[in-house]
C-alpha cells in the first residue's frame, strides 16, 4: 500500500482505514463461560498517505483501537480511529502533512510546530475512562463507542507533561504508576484509581535517553539509562529523533529511586545495550530482578545518517534488531549488576499475570519472533523462570503475525498461570485476522477458541483487558 517497498505498508502492517462494528462474530471451539469483559488493543493504521512512505516506520501510524467484547459466549468487535489534534488537522486538509518521529522526514516541521502525537501506543480502562498513551497526554475515549471525549486527559490538572506509555498498575491498591521524560530529566506519579496524583519523583539522568518502559517494584522505581537517545531537535530538522550514541555513553547504568523517599541509587551494568519491553522486576533481598528484552543498538548512529540509508530502506536498522529475553540483578548493597540471556527464542511484547506487577513471578508470555531481516511475529512463548524451559506456539502455521498476548486470570483461580491467553492473529490466505484464546496451563494445545473478525487488524503494540464488572461500571457512569 502507497509504497510496495516498506514493510510497515504491507501485510500485516498495512493500514486498514475502515471503522465500525460487528456483532455475533463467527466464533471456532467455545469460549469460556467465566470470559467476560472486554479485550482492548493499539493498533497503528496510517490514514493517508505519508508524504515520504519509503520514510514511513510501524511507530509514527495513526492509532485505531480495536475493542472485543465478550459476554456470555458472544463476540462483538468495534474500531475506531483515536481522532487526534493532529490527524483532524490532516483530515480538514485531505492529505498527511506530519513528518515522521522514527526516520525523519523530507520536509522540516515549520517553526513553532510540534510533531503529531498518534495516540497509538497503549490503552487501557482507568478512572472509568479508556485511556490511549503514546507520546503526549492520554486521549480520552467511551469505553463502549471508542469515541474521542478529550484529547487530553490531565489527572486533575497533576500531570500536565508528556507521559509515556508504558504505565503500572500496582496489584494492591490499582495505583497507577508512570513516568515523563523532557530531555532526561524524568519524573515518576503514583496515581490513585480516581486520577489523583499523590506522588511525584524527579530524576535527571544525564542524557536524553529513550526510556520508553521501565519497571517498579513494591520499593523502587527502575530505569535504564542506555545509549538510545531522543533527539527532537533533530526530528524538527527532518532528521530521525532516536540514535544510537555510543559516543555519548559507551555503556549502560540503572537509575533506582525509591518510591517514597525519592533517593537515588546508582548501578553500573556490564555492557551496552537498550530494552525493548521489559517483563517485570521484583525484589529480592538487597538485589532487585528485572527481567525482559534487550537489543545490541536501538537507532541508526550518527555515522549512520551521514549518507542515504542502504538500499534506500530507511527501515533498515529495525530489521537488524533481535530481541532476547534477559535478566538482569542489581545488588543495592553492593552496587555490583550481573546479567545474562535466559533463552535463544527470540521475541517481543512480554507480559505476565498482571496481579504480579512488582513481584516474583514464574512465567512470562510474549510472540516469537524470526530474526533480523524479517520481523514479522510468528508465534507464541511461555518461558518458565523456575524451570529455564520455553513452550512455543505456532497453531501450526495456519495463521501467523500474532500481537502481543494479553493474559486473563481465570476468577479464584490460585495458580500463578490459571487462566487464558488473548491474541490477534492474521490470516494471510484471507487477510483477516482471529482472537486466539488459548489456556495458558496448556500452552502448547490447540486454542479453545478462535474468533473470527470480519477484516484484518494491522499489527499494534500493547493493550488490556478489563471484566465485565469494571466495563459496566465504567459504561454505566460515563
Amino acid at each position: 500500500m502507497w509504497d510496495s517497498d516498506n514493510m510497515f505498508l504491507n501485510g500485516p502492517y498495512a493500514p486498514w482505514r475502515e471503522q465500525g462494528e460487528a456483532f455475533d462474530l463467527e466464533i471456532e471451539g467455545r469460549l469460556p463461560d467465566e470470559l467476560n469483559g472486554a479485550l482492548y488493543r493499539m493498533n497503528t493504521s496510517q490514514f493517508y498517505r505519508p508524504e515520504d512512505p519509503s520514510r514511513y516506520h510501524w511507530f509514527d501510524g495513526d492509532g485505531m483501537v480495536s475493542a472485543l467484547f465478550l459476554r456470555d459466549g458472544r463476540a462483538t468487535y468495534r474500531n475506531r480511529y483515536v481522532e487526534t489534534a493532529g490527524l483532524k488537522e490532516e483530515m480538514e486538509l485531505g492529505r498527511s502533512i506530519y513528518g515522521g518521529f522514527m526516520n525523519g522526514s523530507a520536509t522540516p516541521l515549520p517553526p513553532g510546530a510540534f510533531p503529531k502525537n498518534p495516540a497509538n501506543t497503549h490503552v487501557t480502562l482507568f478512572d472509568k475512562r479508556l485511556l490511549v498513551f503514546s507520546v503526549g497526554p492520554p486521549h480520552d475515549l467511551r469505553p463502549d463507542t471508542l469515541e474521542t471525549v478529550s484529547q487530553c486527559y490531565d489527572f486533575g490538572g497533576g500531570i500536565t507533561g508528556p507521559i509515556g506509555p508504558h504505565f503500572k498498575i500496582d496489584p494492591a491498591n490499582g495505583d497507577l504508576l508512570t513516568h515523563d521524560n523532557m530531555d532526561g530529566a524524568v519524573t515518576w506519579y503514583r496515581v490513585d484509581r480516581h486520577g489523583n496524583v499523590l506522588d511525584r519523583h524527579s530524576v535527571d539522568l544525564g542524557v536524553p535517553t529513550f526510556t520508553h518502559d521501565y519497571v517498579v517494584t513494591p520499593d523502587y522505581a527502575i530505569f535504564l539509562v542506555s545509549p538510545a537517545m531522543v533527539r527532537f531537535e533533530s526530528m524538527l530538522t527532518g532528521r530521525p529523533a532516536t540514535t544510537w550514541e555510543p559516543e555519548t555513553l559507551d555503556t549502560c547504568r540503572w537509575a533506582v529511586l525509591h518510591r517514597r523517599t525519592g533517593e537515588v541509587t546508582w548501578a553500573e551494568a556490564s555492557d551496552a545495550f537498550a530494552q525493548t519491553h521489559f517483563l517485570n522486576a521484583y525484589q529480592d533481598g538487597t538485589k532487585i530482578v528485572i527481567d525482559g528484552h534487550r537489543v545490541d543498538q536501538f537507532g541508526p548512529t550518527q555515522k549512520d545518517l551521514e549518507s542515504p540509508p542502504p538500499g534506500g530502506d530507511w527501515n533498515w536498522w529495525f530489521k537488524r534488531m533481535v530481541a532476547t529475553p534477559w535478566r538482569w540483578e542489581l545488588d543495592l548493597a553492593t552496587g555490583k549488576t550481573k546479567d545474562s540471556q535466559l533463552t535463544d527464542v527470540l521475541g517481543e511484547f512480554p507480559r505476565i499475570n498482571d496481579q504480579l506487577t512488582g513481584l516474583s513471578h514464574r512465567y512470562g508470555y510474549y510472540a516469537t519472533t524470526r530474526g533480523a531481516g524479517d520481523w514479522f511475529t510468528d508465534g507464541l512463548a511461555k518461558h518458565d523462570h523456575l524451570t529455564g524451559e520455553t513452550s512455543i506456539q505456532t497453531l501450526d502455521g495456519v495463521l501467523t503475525s500474532p500481537g502481543e498476548p494479553e493474559f486473563v486470570p481465570r476468577p479464584g483461580a490460585t495458580a500463578e498461570d490459571d487462566g487464558w491467553l488473548l491474541s490477534i492473529w492474521w490470516d494471510p490466505a484471507t487477510d483477516r485476522s482471529e482472537v486466539i484464546v488459548q489456556e495458558a496451563q496448556d500452552f502448547t494445545a490447540a486454542p479453545i477458541a478462535r474468533i473470527k473478525l470480519n477484516h484484518r487488524v494491522p499489527m499494534g503494540f500493547h493493550g488490556s483487558w478489563s471484566d465485565a464488572a469494571e466495563l459496566d461500571a465504567a459504561v454505566n457512569t460515563g
